[in-house]
């Protein structure tokens, strides 16, 4: 842990994942801790690891994302310039969304 240091986001750890919902829900539980904090009142702490995630990590073998084609920006749905080379690989990852961007 960094002191005075809080992270919000849909990848933060939540209940839901990678969605909208984990986006809010991370950035209700960020700002618990900071208005907590700025009251002197204590947090909940750093959530628990659970025990079998710990034992199972040293055999854990990454997957590829599904649907993920590529491994620029735009293939994890971060913001790319869309220039010549870009739009061959948004045309190559998502061809629907360089029809309805013309």
């Amino acid at each position: 842990p960094i002191d005075n240091f809080v992270l919000a986001g849909d990848w933060t750890s939540q209940k839901f994942l990678g969605s909208m919902e984990g986006a809010v829900l991370g950035g209700k539980l960020a700002a618990e801790v900071v208005a907590a904090k700025a009251k002197g009142m204590p947090t909940k702490g750093l959530k628990k690891v659970q025990d079998h995630v710990i034992a199972s990590a040293p055999h854990h073998t990454p997957k590829a994302p599904p649907g993920v084609k590529g491994d620029y920006p735009i293939a994890y749905g971060g913001g790319m310039v869309l220039d010549g080379s870009s739009r061959e690989k948004l045309k190559e990852a998502d061809p629907e969304q360089l029809v309805k961007l013309g």
